[in-house]
């Protein structure tokens, strides 16, 4: 099979990787060609668009930042569609848009091309290690051409059911993360705040009802005042906000959900986008005076 692949950011670089590495023909494309280097250098085949890629594989796969890059990509000057050959599969395993998929995906199914939308979760870690999770939707004959590739990069290949799926899943699972984590963030200033020792108050609410995966991470991230970008403050305030877009699409009132995406806009608009998710508690903590720490960077 020969794989292409689109998007060699913080996750695509090492999900690329565990392609290679598990003996699949690469061809690799990005805007920025030096993101590239590394696997090029590990016997990476380089293509000069994103048609190219289309035109040498069997299955392409995408992991962009937003929608929009979705879109310019697959249907752009020299963009995927203008390689796209009967029987290709294409995968996007970005968080997108349902809606932005399923359009694309009712475009190349005339062109004989199905189309998986595939989103992660797991971060950059679980890229490396090659332990995501992936939420698959699509035709079921495309996914099992497709399960071995997608389990070199992933734990757990969850079918999903249609197309658009996938990020069903995915923008549902980060509204909950994310508005979590900003929960976390104010119960943990209002408890250093009113005295206690943060290492203790995590202690007690990680073996207690107020555990959360997000809290999991305070001790690598918080604690230590460690905001590099494991996942990007602005890549999580577009995901809220694809997720309460999703709601009025179909007519979910979300208002829990739609205050954290303030919080979300008030921190990017502070200067925090390139920094962590975690880097919102720096927010409460300027308010309060009082920061949430246990050990020095």
């Amino acid at each position: 099979m020969n794989v292409g692949f689109i998007g060699l950011g913080q996750m695509g670089r090492h999900m690329a990787a565990r392609i290679l590495g598990a003996g699949f023909n690469l061809t690799v494309y990005d805007i920025f060609k030096d993101s590239a280097k590394p696997i090029l250098e590990k016997g990476a085949k380089w293509a000069n668009s994103a048609k190219e890629i289309a035109q040498v594989s069997d299955v392409v796969i995408t992991m962009l930042p937003t929608p929009q890059d979705v879109e310019q990509t697959v249907n752009g000057e020299n963009g995927l569609k203008a390689g796209w050959k009967k029987g290709d599969i294409y995968i996007d395993m970005s968080t997108d848009s349902p809606a932005t998929i399923r359009k694309i995906a009712e475009e190349a199914k005339k062109m004989g091309v199905d189309v998986l939308d595939a989103p992660v979760s797991g971060g950059t870690r679980g890229a490396e290690s090659g332990t995501l999770a992936i939420m698959a939707g699509g035709d079921a004959a495309a996914l099992e051409k497709s399960k071995k590739l997608l389990e070199c990069m992933g734990q757990k290949v969850f079918a999903v059911g249609a197309v658009g799926n996938g990020n069903v899943a995915k923008l549902v699972n980060n509204m909950l993360a994310i508005a979590n984590g900003i929960v976390a963030s104010e119960g943990f200033v209002l408890g250093v705040k009113a005295g206690i020792d943060p290492q203790i108050l995590w202690d007690i609410i990680s073996m207690s009802t107020g555990s959360s995966w997000t809290l999991q991470n305070f001790p690598n991230s918080v604690f230590k005042g460690n905001f590099a970008p494991f996942f990007k403050l602005s890549l999580a305030a577009k995901d809220i906000n694809l997720a309460i877009q999703l709601g009025k699409e179909n007519g979910v009132p979300l208002p829990v959900s739609s205050a954290a995406e303030q919080k979300m806009i008030e921190a990017k608009a502070a200067g925090l986008g390139d920094k962590g998710v975690d880097s919102v508690i720096t927010r409460y903590e300027e308010v309060t005076g009082v920061q949430v720490r246990t050990q020095k960077k």
